[in-house]
């Protein structure tokens, strides 16, 4: 694989027909009638429920959905990275991205996935797992705003974003966005509403080209936001 791309859902409520077209055409990009997709669950603790449901999006699109299995101590991790090694799209789903992270850290897999994402693997996130894709979260030790604390992602999409966060007007991506910007003042948050999609292709030796798919994507800026990307379906 040469061309890396990367898909990442806003998800969320009222996101579902939108969330369905999003991974129907990121499973055509891979270009198979039949690809194995290996689900990553560990946002949401591998939770069977979650994982059934989203699944279910998968329906029609050809794909295998299988779990690759890490959030609990007694899971083979060797299963979940043969299943991570012999996948054609990796599926980083939903739930909270500080466990999730904190999982891929603890069973040792974080760095595999990143490798996987510079070989070319396309991967395919949706609502935390879109953001775990990327490259930082913020965390709020104690609930304290005063607190902001930015934490890293896999970085397999070289991009700062959050998801189905625009009835408040993306309040933790601005934090994590003013945190980045006292050494970069040139960072651009990106907000993927529910029923948008973030299309990132990644260029050798270039910038990604990125996409909005669906729905309009902010971007969020330290002093001023930048127009918005428009979707071009």
């Amino acid at each position: 694989m040469n061309l890396n791309v990367i898909h990442l859902i806003g998800g969320g409520p009222g996101g579902l027909l939108a969330t369905r077209s999003h991974i129907k055409r990121a499973v055509a990009a891979v270009g198979k009638k039949k690809p194995l997709v290996a689900y990553v669950g560990v946002a949401s603790g591998d939770n069977v429920g979650f994982q059934k449901m989203l699944s279910a999006a998968f329906l029609g699109t050809g794909a295998r959905v299988e779990m690759a299995k890490l959030a609990r101590k007694t899971a083979k991790v060797s299963n979940a990275r043969a299943l991570l090694a012999d996948c054609d799209l990796v599926f980083m789903s939903g739930g909270d991205v500080e466990q999730g992270m904190n999982i891929l850290n603890e069973r040792g897999v974080a760095d595999e996935l990143r490798a996987l994402g510079k070989s070319g693997k396309p991967f395919l996130g949706i609502s935390a797992g879109s953001i775990m894709t990327c490259k930082q979260w913020v965390r709020f030790p104690g609930d304290d705003e005063s607190k902001a604390e930015p934490f890293d992602c896999l970085g397999i999409a070289p991009v700062h974003m959050d998801a189905h966060s625009e009835s408040d007007n993306w309040p933790e991506l601005r934090t994590l966005v003013k945190l980045l910007a006292a050494k970069d003042a040139d960072t651009v948050g990106y907000g993927v509403p529910s029923k948008g999609c973030l299309r990132v292709e990644l260029v050798a030796d270039g910038a990604p080209k990125l996409k909005a798919l669906g729905a309009e994507v902010v971007r969020i800026a330290p002093k001023k936001d930048k127009p918005p990307l428009k979707p071009r379906d």
